[in-house]
């Protein structure tokens, strides 16, 4: 146990063990003498609840000396510790904003959702360059959580600003990997509009918004549906090579025909 939960769970006994005191020594009630206990811990001063005996005042005294010296100690244990974490926080951020700075080639990645991490686990195992751009806080989290040595934009994939803190100018790859097609759209809009150079791979749950990122500009729309299809039908045929998935595009009288690849088989092209 640490030294904060250690001393918050000591405050709490000490609230405890306080009232219990007035109600033992001045015979109050258990709200009054919790009332008391509050205020005197907290030397906020309202003045006594009811009048003190000397017993009560003698008391009221040592709980008065005790509740200086631990809620010191408890204060400055909780400004410190928010005061580390807000400094940890902004040092780790410049870290990686110098980090991103000096990148080359590399793959920018946004989204933080199952196929996004999956993805990144798979490019930082091959040892490949990688920045994440996440926009919740809470998703952010739990990828450093998993993944710290990937350093992450927490901001909304879909900025132009974001690319930029993610050095897009230098990058080679542009993961659309939101779990929303409309979102992963407009990140191959926003990228090709960056990076004339990037080769922009993006993630599609629809077919049809698959049609409409080959068209904006994705160098390779990924299926993951579609891929997980073709895996059960290796499993259950290993004869299956390909599965082809004619994707109906809007405004054409003709069908698309998207071939679906494995994952795997897209990010070894990333690697090359």
């Amino acid at each position: 146990m640490n030294s904060q939960k250690l001393l918050t769970l000591t405050v709490i006994g000490m609230l405890i063990a306080g009232s219990a005191g007035y109600v033992i020594v001045e015979g109050w009630p258990v709200l009054d003498a919790v009332f008391m206990t509050l205020i005197t811990l907290s030397t906020v001063g309202f003045g006594e609840v009811h009048e003190l005996s000397p017993a009560g005042r003698a008391y009221t005294s040592m709980l008065v000396a005790a509740s200086f010296v631990l809620m010191a100690c408890w204060t400055a244990s909780l400004t410190s510790q928010w005061v580390s974490g807000e400094i940890s926080g902004r040092y780790r951020q410049q870290r990686e904003r110098r980090m991103i700075q000096k990148m080359q080639n590399h793959t920018i990645l946004c989204g933080g959702g199952h196929l996004a991490r999956a993805i990144a686990s798979s490019l930082w195992q091959a040892e490949h360059s990688l920045v994440m751009i996440i926009h919740d806080p809470s998703t952010a989290a739990i990828v450093r959580q998993l993944m710290p040595q990937i350093p992450i934009i927490e901001a909304d994939e879909k900025s132009e600003l974001a690319m930029i803190d993610a050095n897009i100018l230098q990058a080679s790859n542009l993961i659309a990997a939101t779990i929303s097609d409309t979102d992963n759209l407009l990140i191959a809009i926003t990228g090709r509009g960056l990076g004339t150079e990037l080769r922009i791979f993006a993630c599609a749950e629809s077919p049809e918004w698959a049609s409409r990122m080959s068209k904006v500009g994705a160098d390779e729309v990924i299926c993951p549906a579609i891929v997980g299809g073709e895996q059960v039908a290796k499993l259950v045929c290993p004869d299956v090579s390909q599965l082809t998935q004619s994707l109906p595009t809007l405004g054409e009288r003709e069908p698309l025909p998207i071939t679906a690849v494995s994952l795997a088989n897209q990010i070894g092209k990333l690697l090359q």
